[in-house]
């Protein structure tokens, strides 16, 4: 569950996950709107139209992004410089396994292997925890690395330094940015909560109206819209785009992934596709909107990836 000092969210799922299924449940609102004004009066398209103007409301409030929360300009940035890292890292296991044959696993685990996985899939503080522990392996062991010429090149030292510095210079950047400007993350759990008691009122009552129609009722369960926001094990990518001012959704987005010069226009909140593992580049862009390129997004199978875009008007 979202955790911020003060106050808790009732809603046990991430924020953007959050927003998602806000979007999603008023949307089906909106397709419905005849059985629900059938049973309250209240069910109108206005309280559609405010609901949804509460959403976008509590979305502007400023906000202290959590490490693994960060805007997806900053990931853009540091994704790249993160398989450089990755990268090394696994060359420099093959340097451990040929000079320690021995004790190859206490070596890799000195050396910051332990981290590998997590940093792998953007887990940026165990990144930074393995290329430190990483390189602090170097120093001290070089020469038992390099065996006499035969193992790991000199010029390696040289790479292994650069690319962890260029990771740590753009993550520590963001990290100061962000905690230079906390914001009032109170005010905006609070939006935040209002935004989710109004929402369960109008997906309970829909219980009732579709009771007799499971498929009606599953839209409007907020652990099933979820599911389909977060992924089911399915190998992909999740694509959901807002204006960068507005903060509201744009339905009307295209995305481009290469290999494969795969092409989907999305015709709602989400845009799903399907995708074996591998490296991609994403394009994504609406009518009106400068194009953003994604490099770098690596799929690993049984996962789907989420990508959270803020396109900004030309």
């Amino acid at each position: 569950m979202a955790k911020f000092k003060g106050v808790r969210a009732l809603y046990g799922c991430s924020q953007q996950s959050f927003y998602t299924v806000a979007a999603v449940a008023w949307a089906n609102y909106d397709t419905n709107i005849l059985q629900f004004t059938s049973f309250k009066a209240k069910y109108t398209p206005a309280l559609a139209t405010t609901a949804l103007a509460a959403l976008t409301a509590a979305k502007l409030l400023p906000n202290q992004e959590t490490r693994n929360a960060m805007p997806e300009s900053v990931r853009i940035s540091l994704v790249p410089l993160a398989n450089s890292c990755l990268a090394n890292q696994r060359k420099l296991k093959s340097y451990i396994e040929e000079a320690f044959p021995t004790s190859s696993s206490t070596m890799l685990a000195s050396a910051g292997n332990k981290s590998y996985k997590a940093a792998y899939h953007e887990g940026w503080e165990e990144m930074n925890t393995m290329i430190t522990d990483g390189a602090l392996f170097i120093t001290d062991n070089t020469a038992a690395l390099e065996m006499a010429g035969t193992n790991m090149p000199v010029a390696f030292v040289a790479t292994y330094t650069a690319d962890k510095t260029a990771f740590e210079t753009v993550y520590k950047n963001y990290l100061l940015t962000s905690q230079a400007t906390p914001g009032d993350t109170s005010n905006k759990m609070k939006a935040n909560n209002k935004v989710y008691t109004t929402l369960m009122a109008m997906m309970k009552d829909a219980q009732l109206i579709f009771e007799t129609d499971h498929t009606k009722v599953a839209i409007f369960t907020f652990a099933t819209i979820l599911k389909k926001v977060s992924g089911n094990g399915t190998t992909g990518t999740r694509f959901t785009v807002v204006d960068s001012v507005s903060k509201v959704n744009i339905t009307n987005f295209a995305v481009t992934v290469q290999p494969g010069a795969k092409v989907a226009v999305a015709n709602g909140i989400i845009l799903e596709i399907k995708m074996s593992e591998d490296l991609y580049s994403v394009a994504i862009n609406a009518p009106g909107y400068s194009e953003i390129i994604t490099n770098s997004v690596q799929l690993k199978t049984g996962i789907m990836h989420r990508i959270d875009v803020e396109l900004v008007k030309l």
